[in-house]
């Protein structure tokens, strides 16, 4: 409700709908903003446009960035994490206000440049990697790597022949119709085979072998689970792993390492196929 009757200045009194306050606007105003609440109405409506109770359009608009894709990632230096838009290109840590950088790299060609994000590194298939040292979130393998990847997120193995690099991941991912040599160490928190891989893995946690995975070679973790039709052939200590990955603890939770406990040494484990779960009592 509004008053027509025109006051000092030309200008006529209207009336607040939500609160019922009075307040004096131009005769020509299509809109107002009530001074008291802030409630938005028309002069001479009973029903505002916008209540106090409703959102603003700043809030609206930090739905929209909330209703976003987000992801974590892991401050290099401090290990903090924090969550960022997908959209985002870098980013400061809050903990150490250290810079991270949030590109992605798609390596196509023979590359010897360090790199450190907190974004996806792909390798592609005619890529020849001897970078010092790879530092990223998530990284796809599908072409040579000669030099050292560290990986806070899960890396993704898809190649034949050798990888004379070091890994180090939170999950090593080997998809199936690969076949994988890795001369060095791995040393990753889980794996999962699905492609045939010959490796030294030392696991945090368990490894599992698919139907269609294939592992030879020694592995420490605690515990291994093969699927029926996967095969695993080599030495297998269950228990503590024998190493500690500094640069891993850091970007995750903190590792305290334990005095290792192992179970009896296995001299050879023939290939066995359809085991549920062999990390139960060998």
């Amino acid at each position: 409700m509004s008053s027509q009757t025109p006051q000092s200045g030309g200008k006529v009194a209207v009336t607040c709908p939500l609160c019922g306050f009075k307040q004096l606007e131009s005769p020509y105003a299509k809109s107002t903003f009530c001074r008291k609440c802030g409630g938005h109405y028309e002069p001479g409506k009973s029903r505002p446009i916008l209540s106090k109770e409703e959102p603003s359009f700043l809030a609206r608009l930090g739905e929209i960035f909330s209703r976003q894709k987000t992801r974590d990632i892991t401050c290099f230096d401090c290990a903090a994490v924090q969550t960022v838009s997908n959209s985002s290109s870098s980013s400061i840590c809050p903990h150490c206000s250290a810079y991270i950088d949030l590109s992605d790299f798609k390596i196509k060609t023979a590359f010897s440049r360090m790199i450190q994000t907190q974004g996806t590194v792909t390798i592609g298939a005619k890529a020849d990697v001897t970078s010092s040292k790879i530092a990223c979130r998530e990284a796809f393998i599908e072409g040579k790597l000669r030099g050292n990847l560290l990986c806070t997120g899960t890396a993704h193995v898809k190649w034949k022949g050798k990888i004379p690099g070091a890994i180090e991941a939170r999950q090593l991912l080997v998809v199936k119709r690969s076949e994988v040599e890795f001369v060095r160490p791995v040393k990753v928190k889980s794996a999962e085979i699905s492609g045939k891989v010959s490796a030294n893995l030392h696991v945090d946690g368990t490894v599992k072998i698919t139907k269609r995975g294939w592992l030879e070679g020694t592995v420490y973790a605690r515990g291994i689970v093969v699927e029926k039709g996967g095969v695993f052939l080599g030495e297998l200590i269950i228990g503590e792993p024998s190493f500690v990955q500094p640069e891993l603890a850091t970007a995750a939770e903190p590792y305290s390492p334990k005095t290792p406990v192992k179970t009896s040494k296995q001299p050879k484990v023939e290939p066995k196929t359809g085991q549920a779960d062999l990390g139960l009592d060998l």
